[in-house]
Formats: C-alpha cells, structure tokens, sequence
C-alpha cells in the first residue's frame, strides 16, 4: 500500500483484528467465518479557501452474529492513534444486517466514519 494514510490505518487495525481489508473482503476465504474489518476512502472535501482537505475514512466490522459489545470503542481507539485522524463527529456509529449466502447466519456489520485534515 503506497498511500500514507492508508498504510496507517492498515497497521493500526492489523494490531486488533486477524483478517483486514482494503476497499472489499474479495480476498477473504470462502471457508472462513465472516469476521473480518474492511476500511475504505468516502470522499474528500475541499476547504473553503482551498488551503486543504478533509479526507473521510470508513471502517466496516463485519461478524457473524453480532459484533461484540466494546468493538466501537477498540477501533475509535486504533483509528485515533493515527496523527490527525478523528471520529466524524456528524456521523452515528451505524448497524446493518444481512444473512450469509447458502446459510441461515444473521451477519451483523458496524460502520463507523473517521476524518483526517489535509493541508496543501
């Protein structure tokens, strides 16, 4: 991974979670459980007098089941190591549910958003 930032982030999850992905869990074992972290890019908005950006930044938690009490605040705290990286304050922890194909498991996914200020 080339991007700074994404490298970061990739290091920090690493340390709490066995399976991280970028972008998608494509690469994750068709075998295997469905615990697995994705992180992504949102978008990234310019600052009112271009001097900067604010890059928005996604971390999915997906288990089968439920995602356990406390894992919000485990990836708060891996994100927020990261110089400059915040929660997006205007943005809820959020839930969503699906089953796992061919199965009956419920598949339990927390997204929580993250931002980080670019000077240019």
């Amino acid at each position: 991974m080339e991007d700074e930032t994404l490298t970061l982030i990739k290091r920090a999850l690493d340390e709490r979670y066995d399976r991280v992905y970028y972008g998608t869990a494509a690469d994750h074992p068709k075998d295997e459980p469905w615990n697995y972290v994705v992180f992504s890019r949102e978008r990234t908005s310019f600052a009112a007098n271009l001097s900067g950006t604010s890059e928005v930044y996604i971390v999915a938690v997906v288990r089968e089941g439920y995602v356990p009490t406390g894992t919000l605040e485990e990836v708060v705290g891996a994100m927020s190591a990261i110089p400059g990286m915040k929660p997006l304050a205007s943005s809820d922890a959020e839930y969503d549910y699906d089953v796992k194909p061919n199965t009956r498991s419920t598949v339990e996914m927390m997204t929580v958003r993250f931002v980080k200020g670019r000077k240019r």
